[in-house]
């Protein structure tokens, strides 16, 4: 049996649920505590256990919980959820990878970056898709690109909801379920034409969800920065930062989680597997969402990674070791 390490996978504590609807109430935060899986760290180990799974990358659950909240009034949650991460990693360390979540990526958050890492001493980050509809590329965030450069630490990038349209409360979830998936590629986009992993070299991203719909759109990717390129007078209005590398030196800094929300299908991660690559992929059912209480996508996608056209050494790098390189461990 090989190691494997969920590199994605999600949770809550109800000190955090605290101070956060003690400044900000919601339906998003209040129905987490209807997940008693998502706060309980020894039924979680029981479930790694049920599953053949060595360890499990944990972070905050539920980004859209921050929409609508201050910076300021957002800050002393951030830090507290960060503190109460670590602190259910501390419960299981040899099972726990924690990391750091950021709503916002500029001010009084760098710091907590910083604190993430330094004194935390959390090997990642997780930030979201946008941050209230600015895009990851905006120049007040270029300061967090060169923190967590300096860092040296991975970014998780989870989707995160925007008013794309004026959709009611009780359509969100069908803008979760078609709608993140394509924030996730416009995040890649920005960070990519806009110039942030061309600046920051350093940078290594991880997407959720198999990076969206860029393994399957990459050919656009492609071939609208070539014509860009050959034909710039055409496109004068369009602004395309001026790469110094050739496309694909960024796309391999982009790495990508097999939460697929598979139901047996295994054509989409042979998908995301043919553009990723053996490298850039880890291994993740998003634990503990969807059917059965988060035990069904486990299962479906641990045969979909045995079922791909990988030698033994590869579906091991998939499992674990890729997870391994990026985090240090």
């Amino acid at each position: 049996m090989p190691e494997i390490i969920d590199a994605n996978s999600h949770v809550m504590t109800e000190a955090v649920l605290d101070e956060l609807e003690a400044v900000h109430p919601s339906d998003q935060a209040s129905t987490l505590r209807s997940a008693p899986r998502l706060f309980a760290t020894d039924e979680r180990v029981d479930f790694l256990n049920r599953h053949g799974i060595d360890r499990q990358v944990i972070n905050l659950a539920r980004p859209t919980i921050w929409r609508g909240l201050e910076p300021e009034e957002a800050l002393s949650v951030t830090r507290t959820a960060n503190d109460e991460v670590r602190r259910m990693a501390d419960e299981h360390p040899d099972r726990f990878v924690p990391t750091g979540t950021l709503p916002f990526l500029d001010g009084e958050y760098l710091d907590e970056a910083r604190r993430c890492v330094e004194e935390l001493d959390l090997p990642g980050i997780q930030i979201f898709s946008n941050v209230d509809g600015r895009g990851l590329d905006d120049e007040a965030f270029d300061a967090f690109w060169a923190t967590v450069d300096a860092l040296d630490v991975p970014v998780w990038i989870h989707p995160q909801l925007h008013e794309w349209h004026d959709f009611e409360t009780g359509e969100t979830w069908i803008y979760k379920m078609l709608g993140w998936p394509f924030d996730t590629s416009i995040a890649i986009a920005r960070l990519v034409f806009g110039g942030v992993l061309d600046r920051h070299d350093g940078v290594e991203v991880i997407t959720h969800h198999l990076g969206g719909t860029v393994p399957y759109l990459v050919g656009r990717f492609r071939s609208w920065y070539q014509t860009r390129q050959e034909e710039p007078e055409l496109y004068a209005e369009q602004d395309v930062a001026e790469l110094s590398e050739p496309l694909d030196h960024y796309l391999e800094r982009v790495h990508a989680d097999t939460a697929v929300s598979s139901q047996g299908e295994s054509y989409p991660l042979e998908c995301g597997y043919a553009f990723f690559g053996p490298d850039n992929l880890v291994y993740s059912s998003d634990y503990p969402m969807g059917p059965d209480e988060g035990e069904y996508w486990p299962t479906t996608i641990l045969e979909a990674i045995d079922g791909l056209p990988a030698s033994r050494a590869e579906k091991e790098a998939i499992y674990a070791g890729n997870a391994k390189r990026l985090l240090g461990l």
